[in-house]
């Protein structure tokens, strides 16, 4: 009987496919061929005798069941990189002079690379002490901003309200011509506006935070009307801090003014947006214009996570390209994209945790 069996399953074994049976097509699969096999020599059992038969039969019972091959084995595919790279430009204070107006500024958006990503113009479009606040001056300016290939934004400044005869006047012009820019293009940023106060936005992009705020230089048309909308500011800022405090790493705060006594009430005090940024502890870089010239202010107020830069103004260097990756431990770097114009304190990256403050001299 032994023998009869060895020869029925060689039988067996020699009817199978010759093709091998992959460790990922399970069991099902293996035990599907041996059943055929064994089938094969089943319908030959006609001539068989009596004790071949059952060797058959056995094999069946036997063989069949137990056979078994690796279950197929699944391998998970890796979530794609996180994309924790922003870039954009920022700009001040131009054009002033119709030099700017006809050749610079129209020079410096044909310059800005697709590839980034946004612009920022944080403001004094026109210069109210010779323009007038004539429309014709928010009607250039917007014509060459217009230009820019990139979602671009663009935040008041005192020459575009204060600075006007009529601060009603102002308004009025830069709602025409200036307000929403950026809805002008198809942009992937979710911008939240601020109510009343629609000329300031905020959206979280790439786990970096931007406010950009109706923060104005020079001195006030009305102090109340300041008050307020500082208040309005910061009631909006601590709601943000509340609800998406886990969605950002870094905070960019974008406005116009160089921040004096006129702006205490929002930067300062214990309820103010120091105040807000030291309890959340993340770095937050603040670029404004106003002053028209470039310099760096580190650790003021005591934070050490807070950067100051003041842009050039007046078309005199070409917006300034920032970079953050959030992935790193220093996630903000910029280039003044020009070879005699120096970057001291993040060109390599900002905060380098060195324990060095940077403070480069205010241009007179």
């Amino acid at each position: 009987m032994e023998t009869i069996a060895a020869d029925v399953t060689a039988d067996v074994v020699d009817s199978i496919p010759t093709t091998s049976v992959p460790a990922t097509s399970g069991v099902v699969d293996a035990t599907s061929k041996l059943e055929s096999a064994v089938s094969n020599v089943t319908n030959s059992t006609s001539d068989m005798n009596a004790d071949e038969e059952e060797a058959v039969e056995t094999i069946a019972a036997n063989v069949i069941p137990t056979a078994t091959v690796p279950a197929k084995t699944t391998t998970a595919t890796p979530p794609p990189p996180l994309d924790t790279i922003t870039s954009f430009y920022v700009m001040a204070d131009a054009p002033y002079t119709d030099n700017e107006r006809y050749n610079l500024m129209p020079r410096h958006i044909e310059e800005l690379d697709d590839d980034v990503e946004f612009l920022v113009h944080l403001g004094d479009l026109s210069w109210a002490k010779v323009d007038k606040c004539r429309e014709g001056a928010y009607d250039e300016a917007s014509t060459i901003m217009k230009k820019s290939r990139i979602p671009t934004f663009i935040l008041p400044g005192d020459n575009d309200i204060n600075d006007c005869n009529s601060m009603t006047h102002g308004e009025e012009m830069w709602t025409k011509y200036f307000a929403s820019f950026d809805k002008r293009y198809n942009h992937s940023m979710n911008v939240t506006r601020w109510g009343k106060l629609n000329e300031s936005f905020s959206f979280i992009h790439k786990e970096v935070l931007y406010l950009g705020l109706n923060i104005i230089g020079g001195r006030p048309a009305s102090n109340s009307e300041k008050s307020f909308r500082h208040s309005q500011h910061l009631e909006r800022i601590r709601t943000i801090m509340n609800d998406h405090l886990d969605d950002f790493k870094v905070v960019v705060l974008l406005g116009h003014a160089e921040p004096t006594a006129f702006h205490s009430d929002f930067f300062g005090g214990d309820s103010g947006f120091i105040s807000i940024m030291e309890e959340i502890g993340k770095p937050t870089i603040h670029f404004h214009g106003d002053w028209h010239a470039y310099y760096e202010r580190e650790a003021e107020y005591g934070f050490d996570n807070y950067m100051r830069i003041s842009l050039d103004g007046e078309s005199s260097a070409p917006p300034i390209l920032v970079t953050i990756d959030t992935s790193k431990t220093n996630p903000v770097k910029f280039d003044r994209r020009s070879r005699n114009l120096e970057v001291a304190c993040c060109s390599e990256g900002w905060p380098r945790y060195d324990g060095k403050v940077v403070n480069t001299p205010r241009p007179n």
